[in-house]
């Protein structure tokens, strides 16, 4: 065998082997995102293409230092004492100061075979902290106020949700809320992401939350179930309620806008007994401190509480709104009727209900004494710009 021979066949053993070495075993391949910040803890998502154990590093951002300027702190995902193996992540950050911005970077660790004696691992993948270093601010419940963007219903419409948030910036704001219906339905991961999370992780989700309230198209499908382990509050629900600046916010989860046993849905769901659930927890938010204390109240829900409605809606009404108006709720924000509308107190309520479109954007701007709403649609049509006074 000549010498050139054996050097080519080296060649083509060491190299291919020290190409897979020198690469991530395994890819993120959504995210990260922000969810469930407050003052003092935030929780980060993202999906790797393979099973990791999954982590967060963070450092606080303070003039004239980096990342590296102490050890960073590390948050992992975990539960019953076990390091989570999975290809979604969610780690909460928690031990946080208020009012804070912190560096963060996202890492992952294939586990090539979860054996139950040493488990095979493979290489760490992480985001870049060097050339575009992740950021998150802690919120202050106590700051005197608050601008927020809404839009809603888009159903997988990602050039319509470029440029509605385009008319208002996210980085311009303190709060992005999605107000349900941004997916069509459900069926695998992917419909998540390719609706709307993918757009909205290259905007702003990497450095800037978004609330979520959960539309009745969100209850679709295959893998509709696991929708809550993508954007669920803070209490593992889709009905939760915190506070910001001067509004203490109450995020519902209408249900479907039918009957439980209307043939659509096969006999597969129950918002019925959902919905008293919902109101045993409503009954008592409108007793918590938090909530009486507040400047403002909102409550946000997909579908609208007015008159006239659908089932569901009507479902709303009977269970929910007799809480709320003993709670002396200042403003409902929704959407999912695809066309815009306004409600003034002491028609279908005791409190105005805004419903935003699917073609427009919302914008409000709180402090101590006053609540300010714009509706402006996408061809920049003011619908409504309207001063809700402090009662």
């Amino acid at each position: 065998m000549t010498k050139k021979l054996i050097i080519a066949i080296v060649a083509g053993i060491v190299f291919p082997l020290y190409a897979i070495a020198g690469q991530p075993s395994a890819q993120i391949t959504h995210g990260p995102y922000l969810q469930n910040l407050s003052e003092d803890e935030v929780t980060v998502v993202w999906a790797t293409d393979k099973p990791c154990k999954s982590w967060v590093e963070f450092s606080k951002k303070e003039a004239g230092k980096s990342f590296y300027s102490q050890p960073p702190r590390k948050a992992y995902a975990s539960q019953d004492g076990l390091y989570c193996v999975d290809t979604l992540h969610r780690v909460t950050v928690k031990g946080l100061e208020k009012n804070t911005t912190y560096f963060y970077r996202v890492l992952s660790q294939e586990v090539k075979e979860l054996r139950a004696y040493r488990p095979v691992m493979g290489s760490v993948v992480s985001t870049d902290i060097w050339k575009k270093p992740l950021t998150f601010t802690t919120l202050d419940n106590h700051r005197e106020t608050l601008s927020m963007v809404m839009v809603n219903d888009i159903h997988g419409n990602n050039e319509l949700q470029k440029k509605l948030l385009g008319m208002a910036p996210p980085q311009d704001f303190d709060m992005v809320l999605f107000c349900g219906d941004m997916c069509s339905h459900i069926n695998r991961q992917n419909d998540i992401f390719t609706s709307f999370l993918n757009t909205s992780i290259e905007l702003f989700a990497t450095q800037k939350p978004f609330v979520y309230a959960r539309g009745n198209h969100e209850t679709r499908g295959a893998y509709a179930r696991n929708f809550s382990r993508y954007f669920a509050g803070p209490n593992g629900k889709f009905y939760y309620a915190f506070t910001y600046g001067p509004v203490r916010f109450i995020v519902l989860d209408c249900g479907e806008d039918k009957p439980d046993t209307d043939v659509e849905y096969s006999g597969l769901i129950d918002f019925d007994s959902y919905m008293l659930e919902q109101k045993d927890w409503l009954s008592r938010e409108i007793d918590n401190p938090e909530f009486k204390n507040a400047s403002y109240r909102v409550v946000i829900s997909h579908m609208p509480f007015t008159k006239g409605g659908w089932y569901g809606s009507e479902r709303l009404r009977e269970q929910l709104l007799p809480l709320l108006e003993q709670a002396q709720i200042d403003l409902m924000l929704s959407g999912h009727e695809h066309a815009f509308g306004f409600t003034d107190k002491g028609n279908a309520a005791s409190f105005p209900i805004i419903v935003n479109s699917n073609n427009s954007v919302l914008t409000l701007f709180a402090s101590n004494h006053s609540l300010k709403v714009q509706v402006k649609q996408e061809d920049g049509k003011i619908l409504l710009e309207k001063e809700f006074q402090k009662q």
